[in-house]
Formats: C-alpha cells, structure tokens, sequence
C-alpha cells in the first residue's frame, strides 16, 4: 500500500495544507485516503473535523501498543469527505519523542501492517527531525518534503534529506523521495530567488505546479472545511492540489500494479 510522509524539519511551510488538500482531491478522484496525524499539535485532525481530546484510541496509543494491525481500532471517519478516514494525534503523543526502546522505530509500520482497504496512506509528520519523524519514515514507501520559498525552510529541506538517508541505510531500505512540494509561492523577487535556488539544486524532484499562497486555506482549516468549498476563491489553490494527488495516484498505481504482478 502506497504509503506518504509529508515532512519539513521547520514549521508553518503549509506541510498539513498541503495532506489535507491532497486527500481531499484524491476523495474526488474516488480513491479511499487513510490521512495519520503524527504530530502532537493535531492540526491535522482537527481540520478533519475530528476532536482530538474525544474518547478514542489514537496514533499515540497505535503506537505504545506495538501490535500488528493494532491501528485499524483507532481509524475513525473525517469529519468530511466521503472516502477519507483518519488516526488522530494528541499531546500525549510527544512523548513517544523520548522512547529509544529497541525496536521502537518500526512500530508504526508494525501498526499499519495489515490495514487495508485504502488507496492510500498520508502520513503528517511534525516540524522537526527527530523520532516522530523517524516512526513516520520507517512506516512509510514514499516522502515528499513541503517546503516554502525562504532560506530557512530551505535549509530545512538538506535535513530532511539527510534523515531520509539514515533510515534509508539503517531500517527501510525500499523508501523513496517521491518529491518537494513548494508552498505559499508570492509574487516577490525574494520568493522567485527561492523557488529557483530549489528548482537548480532538485531538479525533477520539485513537484510543479506550486502552490500559491492564498488567504483562502487558513480559512478553510479554521472551518475545518476543503479548499475546494470556497468555489472561486479557492479554485487557484484546488487545483494545484489535483494536479499533485495526480503524481500520488500515479505512485499508487504503480504500487499496485507491483503487488498484482
């Protein structure tokens, strides 16, 4: 099953907009979206429309519980879209940030292992490169890493690659760097500067188009609501999200067609 981390070592490059938008469009394309919320802010949850404080297992408790399958009890239903599920986060979960137990870095994977019946697995990972990351990576195919047009979000894209390597070498040997997202694109020379120092030292692997920034998206995750629901002020921003889960639904497609043959 094609599994996706979204991963940025700094905060606030959009890394959350950037699942929930994807998911969202993958919803409209029919595919069935399971969304994990791996970081302890729960930002990702709640604009789902999930309470994070609700009686309900969550990814903290998947996680402790170091069984196989265990996280298919805590998926529970978006609070829209009608093919998008989702493993909620808590504060709790900050402290799994601190288990160096041995093994503990599969035990996401572990959790995951044997879930089924979705296209696709999107996994949040929190702002930073530390053990949550790591979880997320172990248990994951791909990455792709949201980034914005700044310097320091830049330097943060080098670290992330770096930790990708680590795990790469030392516990998941078949994960790939899927692509770089470009986020919160303006119309400044300082952000033009940006996206061509990305574009020169990536290549291939910058996912085009990027997506622009709008006013529109917070709104959407302060309604916990899709982009797409605000009709012609977020279309600009809903489509560059179609035109990202379409490079998604081609790595699902090619993941399945692996397991098939």
């Amino acid at each position: 099953m094609l599994t996706v981390a979204f991963t940025n070592q700094k905060g606030g490059v959009g890394k959350t907009s950037t699942v929930v938008g994807i998911a969202s469009a993958l919803d409209r394309r029919g595919l069935r979206v399971l969304c994990v919320d791996l970081d302890p802010q729960a930002d990702l949850t709640q604009w789902l429309g999930v309470d994070p404080l609700a009686e309900h297992r969550n990814v903290n408790d998947v996680i402790y519980a170091d069984t196989r399958a265990v996280a298919g009890e805590a998926i529970q239903r978006a609070g829209w879209g009608e093919r998008i599920d989702v493993i909620a986060s808590t504060l709790d979960l900050a402290e799994r940030e601190t288990d160096l137990s041995p093994g503990s870095e599969f035990r996401l994977r572990k959790a995951l292992d044997g879930v089924d019946g979705y296209d696709v697995v999107l996994i949040d990972c929190p702002p930073s490169i530390g053990r949550l990351v790591v979880l997320g990576f172990v248990a994951a195919t791909h990455v792709v890493v949201v980034t914005e047009p700044s310097a320091a979000s830049l330097r943060g894209v080098d670290n992330v690659l770096r930790t990708l390597q680590v795990v790469q070498e030392h516990y998941n040997r078949q994960l790939q760097l899927a692509g770089i997202v470009i986020n919160h694109q303006s119309r400044t020379n300082e952000s033009a500067l940006r996206v061509q120092e990305v574009a020169e030292v990536y290549g291939a692997s910058v996912w085009e188009p990027y997506v622009p920034a709008r006013a529109v998206v917070a709104a959407a995750m302060g309604a916990s609501a899709s982009v797409s629901d605000y009709g012609a002020d977020g279309r600009p921003v809903a489509e560059v999200y179609e035109a990202l889960a379409e490079r998604v639904a081609a790595l699902a497609e090619t993941a399945a067609a692996q397991v098939s043959s």
